[in-house]
């Protein structure tokens, strides 16, 4: 695997300790891995909503460079998105489609390539599935409220088969040996610092979302300030 360079934006990343994870092993065999986030400043759940309905395809053109805004998300981790609509000049919905490249920690051996069908997007959450021969294995989750101190965002992964003649196998044997201490370490890391990041520059995006699928940003120009 190829890594991209680092973008530098100049924002500094959440620590580990700037959440709360915990791992579940659920009663039909498939793990839970969730992550409690710190109230995220100045963020609403409007703003996510909107978020993850164009992230894919936004384009954010930040102080003359432009990057896809996945890439900016997570300045380190984030390799390429992709999406497939129905209403390719519509936000993300249910039934779409993303597949996702991305590397936890930039380590190759905590990579993930997978293809996503949204289940989910609203106010409320954005709600992912993998499946492997119509057979559910993954769901993802990002369940967010606005509190008073910013939006206040859990993000949660269930891995494992919920039926079939292959639960056993998958729930005990192969589910164990892909989500190891480390990979699951590098994980939340990479979920608290992707949370963390949307402090640095969703307010400001989110008040520039007239401007399209294609946004400016100059944070050196005085001309360039938006009122929240």
């Amino acid at each position: 695997m190829i890594l991209p360079e680092v973008r530098d934006f100049g924002w500094e990343l959440r620590r580990l300790d700037d959440g709360f994870a915990k791992v579940t092993l659920l009663p039909d065999g498939r793990t839970l891995f969730e992550v409690e986030h710190a109230p995220v400043r100045d963020v609403t759940t409007d703003m996510l909503s909107w978020w993850y309905g164009v992230y894919a395809d936004l384009k954010l053109v930040i102080d003359e460079q432009m990057y896809p805004a996945y890439l900016v998300s997570h300045p380190l981790d984030h390799i390429s998105l992709r999406s497939e609509k129905k209403d390719k000049d519509g936000p993300l919905s249910p039934g779409d489609f993303i597949t996702l490249v991305e590397a936890y920690g930039r380590n190759p051996q905590h990579s993930t390539n997978e293809r996503l069908e949204v289940t989910q997007r609203d106010k409320k959450k954005f709600a992912l599935r993998a499946s492997r021969r119509g057979i559910t294995v993954a769901d993802v989750e990002f369940v967010f409220v606005d509190g008073p101190d910013g939006a206040e965002v859990k993000n949660k992964l269930t891995v494992g088969v919920e039926n079939g003649i292959l639960k056993p196998l998958v729930n005990r044997w192969i589910v164990p040996w892909l989500y190891n201490e480390d990979r699951n370490y590098a994980w939340v890391r990479h979920s608290i610092e992707e949370i963390g990041n949307f402090e640095n520059f969703l307010p400001d995006i989110y008040a520039r979302r007239d401007q399209g699928m294609v946004i400016s940003w100059n944070r050196n120009s005085l001309s360039d300030t938006v009122l929240c």
